[in-house]
């Protein structure tokens, strides 16, 4: 065995049923079926199925669990201050996540080429798309970081502040987090990479070493511990930063070791490649514009609840700091349907690509009833953790009934969603979603809160109906089959 081989067999955790599988054939290809179809390579189990999905997931769901966790700790510390720290906190968090998920968006054309590259076990061409993932990652969260830095008071004023001591701990916080934003950056583009081949277990170590940094440097920095300076809402922005400085870290030194099926070679010159830039932002650039609309439509219906005041706005964010936690179970699993359509299309198996896809989406919907359950049994103490304000705690129960509610219909379009990425049908993503997250659901939340006077739960409620029409939709796209024809076109290299 040649010494490449040695290395590639070591990473036995990114093995699946399709490793096992010889390459698909032009005959497979021209005669598949459009619509869905039940059946299964010679030798192929659902059970089988089933183990590849969860065995991508799994770390993935953990490591996601741990960073709303470390959310929900961030939240619970300055919630101690008041609503009106929960407040600032929030509204500075909505240009942060949007900041942060153009760069996860961005990396989605990483993670499809790589899977792709995975599949038709070509090594090298994988390292040639980490090497301008990485390139790319970099120089964009650098710009991002500027921007954010230099608007930073200007963007929590647009949230709606309702006053001057609000605005100016938004803005601290968001100067903070865009400072360091290359931080945040470094680990979102490894991670994808990693998320190609299948390796979500690497991630996860960082990720669960960055939660537990941040919740320390909470405890000691927002009320002032053990000799710390109380910095309040500043001191939360540090603490999260700091769990992504060392993040960064650790996540740079697993990319470098060569015994990872992907690996960067810091000997090697950093050139940009044309083809293959042009490749991953053919794929990333309408994940991005997706992302810039769901979180413009989140931002106008939240800039529709800031209205209602500092309370009402307090429980939003409590609900929406829960609803962190419910999406961990769509966006684990649609990890798994993105790397694993992303390596059928590389082996050329279109019947794989569809029966994983169909797995997922079931596993997905049994996490998502038992999500449901626990919030709706535990919704009162839950929400007491963040603040004893009993007008907060009643309206943040009461919508915690309408988050469990469309718990289903969550899971299953992320999820599709995801496999239509991994596909490279993006396009088609971003239409859906810019129709439903930035036209629909921003107009019946401003319906349901301005004129019926519905407070808070309105807005709710204009997110059970985007999230349901966004479901049946997706789910349609994908049924249709129209996906497929990225294997027409793959020459499975």
């Amino acid at each position: 065995m040649d010494n490449g081989k040695q290395k590639e067999s070591k990473e036995k955790k990114v093995v699946t049923t399709l490793d096992n599988l010889p390459f698909g054939t032009d005959e497979l290809i021209e005669n598949m079926p459009r619509k869905y179809t039940n059946e299964l390579p010679d030798g192929v189990t659902s059970s089988m199925l089933y183990g590849d999905i969860l065995r991508i997931a799994w770390p993935s769901m953990i490591e996601r669990t741990l960073a709303a966790f470390a959310a929900m700790v961030n939240m619970m510390m300055v919630g101690q201050l008041g609503p009106w720290a929960i407040t600032a906190v929030g509204l500075a968090s909505m240009p942060r996540m949007l900041m942060i998920t153009m760069i996860m968006a961005l990396n989605i054309g990483s993670t499809a080429h790589i899977a792709r590259s995975r599949g038709a076990g070509n090594r090298e061409k994988a390292n040639a798309y980490l090497r301008q993932a990485i390139l790319l990652g970099c120089a964009v969260s650098v710009l991002i970081g500027a921007v954010g830095f230099s608007l930073s008071e200007l963007l929590v004023r647009l949230m709606g502040a309702p006053d001057e001591a609000t605005l100016k701990s938004g803005t601290v916080f968001l100067r903070i987090q865009s400072a360091g934003f290359i931080f945040i950056g470094i680990p979102i583009t490894i991670t994808a990479a990693l998320r190609g081949v299948g390796n979500t277990r690497a991630p996860m170590i960082y990720n669960m070493i960055a939660a537990g940094i941040n919740v320390i440097f909470n405890l000691l920095l927002v009320e002032g511990r053990w000799g710390f300076p109380r910095l309040e809402v500043a001191g939360t922005s540090i603490a999260t930063l700091a769990g992504q400085v060392v993040a960064s870290i650790i996540a740079v030194i697993i990319i470098i070791r060569k015994d990872n099926y992907i690996h960067l070679d810091l000997k090697a010159p950093f050139r940009i490649n044309t083809d293959q830039m042009r490749e991953m932002l053919r794929i990333g650039m309408p994940a991005v514009g997706e992302q810039v609309i769901l979180r413009t439509g989140l931002i106008l219906v939240n800039r529709v609840v800031a209205e209602l005041g500092t309370n009402d706005f307090a429980a939003n964010q409590i609900v929406m700091n829960f609803q962190s936690i419910t999406m961990i179970n769509g966006e684990s699993i649609s990890t798994s349907a993105t790397t694993l359509m992303g390596q059928s299309i590389g082996k050329r198996h279109p019947e794989l690509a569809q029966a994983y896809t169909s797995r997922c989406r079931r596993t997905g919907l049994v996490f998502s009833f038992v999500i449901a359950v626990f919030f709706i049994a535990l919704r009162h103490p839950l929400t007491r953790l963040y603040t004893d304000n009993a007008d907060v705690v009643a309206t943040s129960a009461f919508v915690i009934l309408i988050l469990a509610v469309y718990q289903p219909f969550q899971a299953a379009q992320f999820i599709v969603a995801g496999a239509l990425r991994g596909a490279g049908d993006t396009f088609a993503v971003a239409v859906v979603n810019f129709v439903c997250a930035l036209i629909l659901r921003p107009i019946l939340a401003a319906i349901a809160v301005l004129f019926l006077h519905m407070g808070v739960a309105g807005a709710w409620y204009a997110f059970l109906i985007d999230q349901i029409i966004r479901s049946l939709i997706i789910s349609k796209r994908f049924s249709s089959g129209k996906w497929k024809k990225v294997f027409l076109v793959s020459d499975g290299n």
